[in-house]
């Protein structure tokens, strides 16, 4: 069996060869090929897919390009770039019929990651009509070739999960952040609800198409799926619908739906059972989460958990430490509808000796062949 066959049967809730190891470690490795801090054995490899398949793992990642995407048509971003001690910082104006919006991203190279420094909506009822304008102007597109690419580079050695944009809810984080979402639905419930229903529109329809194309088994929703941040009443309006949707559409054509999630997620599990998603990616435990795996396997019947490498066990644990966690916390989980993985993304500062180990751990707890 390959491993992309097993992944297959895994996605599938059927028991598996073996338990499949593919942890997140896109970050970690951006991180160090930009510092030329690679280790030997990744030294020639072109990205992380190419640093899974040489350490053995398997591929089942959802930090690629080939996914879908957003694009102006017609009203065209302006982008001014300076450069701080924190790194590079992006002021992106989009001038519209109804005035101008900005927005603000700040890199912070030396975490190989960036902050959103000023969100696009500070006054809902100025901006309101821009909004809307620059809403309606966005399409979504697929970036098909560099699907391919991927698809073929990886072939049996696993699952390509393809990222089809991010849900209504999400996309309300991105435009006026946390404490201005939660606000803004509280106190303009229906401009909130047509903001997410139009971008739904925009969104659902490639969901329809990726169903059918026989080339493509898993997508997924990049959220980032908290307590903090998805309260349950706001996740019940402005995420549950929408994700039962996609998530039937992929179910009819047998193929799987998961959204991206760390942090805080016990609470929701009721409404992830009711949307009927495949699984959440990224699922952290205790004390960084609060979802074990052996918890959200019974989530619903069907439900893959992905996860089970957090920050702890990473950097803050020795040796001994990982390995008496781990005895304990796979010891109390299922083999079936495991995918052991990243919680979030892999830390910069892990060691790769430790991503070995937990490796081998994996292998030996899950039963994969030497």
């Amino acid at each position: 069996m390959t491993p992309r066959e097993n992944l297959l049967r895994t996605l599938r809730g059927e028991e598996p060869a073996w338990v499949p190891f593919a942890p997140n470690i896109w970050q970690w490795f951006e991180h160090h090929r930009g510092r030329g801090s690679l280790p030997a054995e990744l030294a020639g490899c072109r990205d992380h897919v190419d640093a899974l398949m040489a350490i053995g793992a398997e591929v089942f990642t959802r930090n690629h390009g080939g996914g879908v995407g957003m694009r102006d048509t017609t009203i065209q971003v302006a982008v001014e770039e300076t450069v701080n001690h924190l790194g590079r910082r992006s002021l992106r104006r989009w001038t519209t019929p109804h005035g101008e919006l900005r927005e603000v991203i700040q890199e912070q190279a030396a975490l190989t990651t960036y902050h959103t420094e000023e969100y696009l909506v500070k006054d809902w009822s100025r901006e309101r009509d821009a909004v809307f304008a620059w809403q309606d102007q966005r399409r979504w597109e697929w970036n098909e070739a560099a699907f391919m690419e991927l698809h073929q580079r990886v072939g049996e050695r696993g699952v390509i999960n393809v990222p089809v944009g991010h849900t209504p809810l999400k996309m309300l984080h991105w435009l006026f952040g946390l404490d201005g979402s939660c606000l803004f639905a509280n106190d303009f419930l229906e401009d909130a609800q047509a903001l997410c229903d139009r971008h739904w529109a925009g969104l659902r329809p490639w969901f329809v198409r990726l169903a059918a194309d026989d080339r493509i088994q898993s997508t997924i929703l990049m959220d980032n799926v908290d307590t903090p941040f998805y309260s349950p009443n706001l996740a019940r309006r402005f995420w549950l619908p929408y994700v039962a949707d996609a998530s039937a559409i992929m179910a009819q054509a047998g193929k799987s739906l998961f959204v991206h999630a760390c942090g805080k997620l016990a609470r929701l599990a009721p409404i992830f059972a009711e949307a009927k998603v495949s699984g959440l990616e990224g699922i952290s435990h205790a004390p960084l989460g609060d979802w074990s795996a052996a918890a959200a396997q019974h989530c619903h019947p069907g439900f893959v958990f992905v996860g089970g490498f957090s920050a702890r066990e990473q950097t803050m644990l020795d040796d001994a430490g990982v390995d008496d966690f781990y005895r304990d916390y796979l010891g109390a989980s299922q083999r079936r509808r495991f995918i052991f993985s990243a919680s979030c993304q892999t830390a910069i500062d892990t060691p790769f000796a430790r991503i070995l180990r937990v490796r081998d751990l994996c292998r030996e707890w899950g039963g994969r062949p030497g």
